[in-house]
């Protein structure tokens, strides 16, 4: 393990040398650049106007962040699909509400367990969903 440990260190200070000698190359003109900024500040060149920055690059701008849906809308459009189609499966149902299949199917799951859908068994061994049915009161409540 010691060996591992110690080729890495190897590589890594021949990489830190590597380096080094590249900033060393660059040397030079940066301290030119300092020359020529520090002369420009002066008279005879230097003038009224504020003097500009060196050169910075601003970060990239982002894309705008995507509008987000509002909260519920995945639930109110799986339940408007449900209501629309019942027995549909969860493939179905994600189609026409245009939500991903993964979201469709934990917002169902969540859905059966509110009580507010019920599944249904669909010829070929597939699960459909539907409304769920309201609950009858008990007599004497």
């Amino acid at each position: 393990m010691s060996d591992v440990i110690a080729g890495l260190r190897r590589d890594l200070e021949e990489r830190l040398k590597d380096i080094e000698r590249e900033l060393a190359e660059h040397e030079p003109l940066l301290r030119e650049r300092e020359q020529i900024e520090t002369a420009l500040a002066q008279p005879p060149f230097a003038s009224d106007a504020p003097v500009r920055p060196t050169a910075k690059r601003a970060p990239a701008a982002r894309k705008p962040a995507a509008k987000r849906a509002p909260r519920g809308a995945n639930r109110e459009a799986i339940l408007k699909a449900v209501d629309e189609r019942p027995g549909a499966s969860a493939s179905e149902i994600a189609d026409v509400a245009k939500i991903a299949r993964p979201v469709t199917y934990n917002t169902l799951a969540k859905l059966v367990e509110q009580g507010r859908l019920e599944k249904t068994d669909l010829p070929g061994g597939q699960t459909g969903y539907k409304p769920a049915t309201p609950a009858e009161p008990e007599p004497g409540l």
